[in-house]
C-alpha cells in the first residue's frame, strides 16, 4: 500500500482552479436540485451530498490519471482543498442560509395587501435592504422574465451587495474565533472530527490507498444504491416496487387518548444517517433517540393531564415548552464549552495581547491578535449595521452573541461528535429576546429588523462555521499551510455568496419564485412566514414571558446536570448533546437511523470488540457513499432532462 510523503505538502494553484471552476457548477446544481425540482435537500445534513460526489468522481478520475501519467495526479492535500472550497461555497449557498434570503427580503413588499397590512412595516426596513419596485419583483416572482436587462440588475445590486458583504463578515468572523479555538478542541481536546473522517479516508494517497478495493465497502455501498434506484425507477414506473425508506408517520396510526399526544413520530431508514450514525460515540447515538421517545412522552403526559384542552390555560397549553427548553440547553451546553477552555483562552489573550504566554501561534491560520480583532472587529461591523438599519444598539449586541454562542456549540458537536444532522429548528435569537423582554418593549422598528435575520437562524443546518474548523483539522492531517488554507476558504466564500446569488435570481426570473415551476413554493412561505409571526407580535404586544423564561433556565438546568454526571461517573448513559439534539428538532427525521446505528455499533463492540468495529467501517462508509453517490446521479439525470426525479431525502 501506498504512503504520503511525510512533507508538507503545498497548496498548488491547480487545485484552487478546479475549486474555482466546481464552485459555480456545484452552487447552480444545489439551487436547481433543491429549489426549481425540490428533488433533495442535499444540504440540510451535515455532510454534503453534491460535495462528496463530486469528490467522489475527481478521486477516480485522479486514481486514473495517477497510472498513465503520475506527475499530474492531485496529491491528498489538493484533493481535501477542493473538497473544502465546495463545503465551505456550499454552506454559504445552502437550505439555511441564502436558500432562503431572496423571499425573506422581498415578500414583504411583493404580498403586501390590505388583509394582512404589511406596508405598516415598509417604513422601518432601509431602502438597502431589499428591491421594492414590484415592475422589477414581478419577473421575480412570476418568472417568464430574465435577470439579464439593465433595469433589472441595477435594482438587484444594492441589495445583493448589502447582504453579500454581510454574510461575508460573518463568516470572517466565525474564522477568526476558529483560529481562536482551533488548539484548544484539535490539538488537547483531540476531537476526532468524524465528518471528515470519510473524505479524508477516501483520498488518502490521490484515491490509491486501497480504500476503493475494499469488498465491504462496496457491500454496503450496493444496498442504497440498489434500493435507491428501485425507488426512482417507481417515480416513472409505478409497478417497479417501491422500498419505504424516507420518513413515514407511525403517529397517524395512534388514536386513543393519552398516546395520541405524540403526533407526528416519523420512522426513517436513511443508508447515510445509518453509517454517519455509526460513526458517533454509543451513549450520544443512544442519548438522541432516548431523549426523543422522552419528549414524546412528556407530549403524552400534557395530554394525560388535560394541559392541551381547549380549557387549560394558555401557558400549560404549551407544555413542556420545547423550544425554550433548547434554547436553556444550547446557551448553557456552548457556556460550558467555553468554561472548560478558560485557562486556554486566557493563553490565547494574554499572546494577542504580546505579553508572556504558553502558547505559540507561529503555527496557526493567522497570529491570535490577528483573528481576535478580526472577530471583535466582525461582531462590531455586525452589530454597527444592524444599529444603522435602525436597531436600539442593545438589540444586535444580545441577538449576534446569542448567534454565535449557538454556532460555536454546533462547530463543538460536529467536531467532537459529528450527528448526522443539526437542525436547531428551535432555537432563535430575536424569540429568546422576546421572551425575555417581550415585544412590547423591544418595539415595532427592532421587532422589524430582527425579522429580516430570520433566513440565517432559521435552521443552522448548513452553517459554515463547522465546516471552516474542519477544513483547518484537514490542513493538519494533510499537512498542508493552514494560513492558505484560510485564504482559499474566504475565497470560496467570496465566489459561494456570488455563485448562490447569480444561481437565485437567475432560476427565479425564468420559473418565477411565486409559481407552480417553483418545486419548493415553500421557501417563499419561508419568507411570508418571518412577517406573518412579526404582524402577530405587533398585533398582540407582550410583556416578559415568565413561563417562557422558566423553562429556558429549566432547559439549561438539566443540560447542566448531564454534563456533571457525565463527567463524573462513566457508567452515566445520557449525554447532554444527545438532549439538546432532541429537543431541538435536530432528530425528527433520523432518531429511528440513531436507534439502528446506535444497535449495530453496540452490538458490534458488545460480540466482536474494536477489531470488529475497524472491519465493519467500510461498510458503513458505503452505505453513507452509496446513498450520496446515487441520490446525486439521479439529481443531475433530472438536471439534464430538465424533469423532476424521486426526492430521496427528506420527504
Amino acid at each position: 500500500m501506498e504512503k504520503e510523503r511525510t512533507h508538507t505538502f503545498g497548496i498548488r494553484l491547480r487545485a484552487i482552479l478546479i475549486g474555482l471552476i466546481l464552485i459555480p457548477f456545484n452552487c447552480y446544481w444545489v439551487t436547481i436540485t433543491e429549489i426549481k425540482w425540490c428533488s433533495n435537500d442535499s444540504t440540510c445534513v451535515s455532510l454534503f451530498m453534491t460535495v462528496v460526489f463530486i469528490l467522489f468522481v475527481l478521486t477516480l478520475v485522479n486514481v486514473a490519471v495517477a497510472r498513465r501519467y503520475p506527475r499530474l495526479a492531485l496529491n491528498q492535500g489538493e484533493l481535501m482543498v477542493v473538497y473544502v472550497m465546495l463545503s465551505v461555497s456550499t454552506a454559504m449557498g445552502g437550505h439555511d442560509m441564502m436558500g432562503n434570503l431572496l423571499p425573506n427580503i422581498t415578500n414583504v413588499f411583493w404580498f403586501d395587501n390590505p388583509q394582512n397590512n404589511w406596508e405598516k412595516f415598509h417604513r422601518y426596513i432601509p431602502q438597502w435592504f431589499a428591491v421594492r419596485d414590484k415592475s422589477i419583483l414581478k419577473g421575480f416572482y412570476e418568472g417568464n422574465s430574465t435577470l439579464y436587462t439593465k433595469e433589472h440588475i441595477l435594482a438587484w445590486l444594492t441589495p445583493v451587495t448589502t447582504w453579500g458583504t454581510f454574510m461575508i463578515v460573518i463568516a470572517f468572523t466565525m474564522l477568526c474565533i476558529n483560529v481562536l479555538i482551533r488548539k484548544q478542541w484539535s490539538d488537547r481536546d483531540r476531537l476526532s472530527f468524524p465528518i471528515i473522517q470519510m473524505p479524508l479516508e477516501m483520498t488518502r494517497v490521490g484515491g490509491r490507498s486501497g480504500f476503493f478495493s475494499n469488498r465491504i465497502l462496496w457491500l454496503g455501498f450496493a444496498i442504497p444504491v440498489v434500493l435507491e434506484t428501485m425507488n426512482n425507477l417507481n417515480f416513472f414506473y409505478p409497478s417497479v416496487p417501491y422500498v419505504q425508506i424516507k420518513v413515514y408517520d407511525i403517529g397517524q396510526f395512534i388514536a386513543n387518548r393519552p398516546w395520541n399526544g405524540v403526533g407526528w413520530m416519523p420512522i426513517s431508514f436513511y443508508p447515510f444517517a445509518i453509517g454517519l450514525t455509526f460513526f458517533l460515540p454509543a451513549d450520544l447515538s443512544f442519548s438522541c433517540w432516548f431523549f426523543y421517545v422522552f419528549r414524546k412522552m412528556l407530549d403524552v403526559l400534557a395530554v394525560a393531564m388535560g394541559w392541551r384542552d381547549a380549557g387549560a390555560s394558555p401557558a400549560m397549553q404549551r407544555f413542556p415548552y420545547f423550544a425554550e427548553q433548547a434554547d436553556g440547553a444550547w446557551i448553557m451546553l456552548a457556556g460550558l464549552m467555553i468554561y472548560a477552555g478558560r485557562n486556554y483562552f486566557r493563553q490565547v489573550v494574554r499572546r494577542a495581547l504580546g505579553k508572556e504566554s504558553e502558547l505559540d501561534d507561529s503555527t496557526e491560520p493567522m497570529s491570535y491578535r490577528t483573528a481576535l480583532l478580526g472577530s471583535l472587529l466582525g461582531f462590531a461591523a455586525l452589530c454597527t449595521f444592524t444599529i444603522c438599519a435602525g436597531a436600539s444598539p442593545f438589540v444586535p449586541l444580545i441577538f449576534f452573541a446569542l448567534y454565535f454562542i449557538v454556532c460555536i456549540a454546533i462547530t463543538r458537536i460536529r467536531a467532537e461528535l459529528g450527528p448526522p444532522a443539526h437542525e436547531l429548528n428551535f432555537y432563535r435569537p430575536e424569540e429568546i429576546m422576546n421572551a425575555v423582554f417581550g415585544t412590547q418593549s423591544l418595539g415595532i422598528r427592532n421587532l422589524t429588523i430582527m425579522s429580516y435575520f430570520y433566513w440565517f437562524n432559521r435552521g443552522y443546518r448548513n452553517l459554515v462555521m463547522p465546516h471552516q474548523l474542519e477544513a483547518f483539522k484537514i490542513s493538519e492531517v494533510t499537512r498542508s499551510s493552514g494560513r492558505k488554507f484560510a485564504l482559499v476558504i474566504m475565497v470560496a466564500v467570496f465566489l459561494g455568496v456570488v455563485s448562490t446569488f447569480w444561481s437565485l435570481l437567475h432560476m427565479y426570473y425564468i420559473n418565477g419564485a411565486a409559481t407552480a415551476k417553483i418545486a419548493a413554493g415553500y421557501r417563499t412561505g419561508i419568507g411570508s412566514y418571518a412577517f406573518d409571526r412579526l404582524n402577530g407580535w405587533v398585533l398582540n404586544p407582550k410583556k416578559p414571558d415568565t413561563p417562557a423564561i422558566m423553562a429556558i433556565l429549566s432547559g439549561g438546568t438539566f443540560a447542566l446536570f448531564l454534563s456533571v454526571m457525565k463527567s463524573r461517573f462513566l457508567w452515566w448513559p445520557f449525554h447532554p448533546i444527545g438532549y439538546g439534539l432532541a429537543v431541538s428538532y435536530a432528530m425528527d427525521y433520523f432518531w429511528f437511523t440513531a436507534f439502528i446505528g446506535w444497535m449495530c455499533k453496540a452490538l458490534t463492540l458488545r460480540y466482536g470488540g474494536i477489531k470488529a468495529y475497524r472491519t465493519f467501517l467500510p461498510f458503513f462508509m458505503g452505505l453513507i457513499l452509496g446513498d450520496y453517490v446515487i441520490a446525486s446521479t439521479w439529481t443531475l439525470i433530472g438536471w439534464v432532462l430538465g424533469v423532476p426525479v424521486y426526492r430521496q431525502f427528506i420527504f
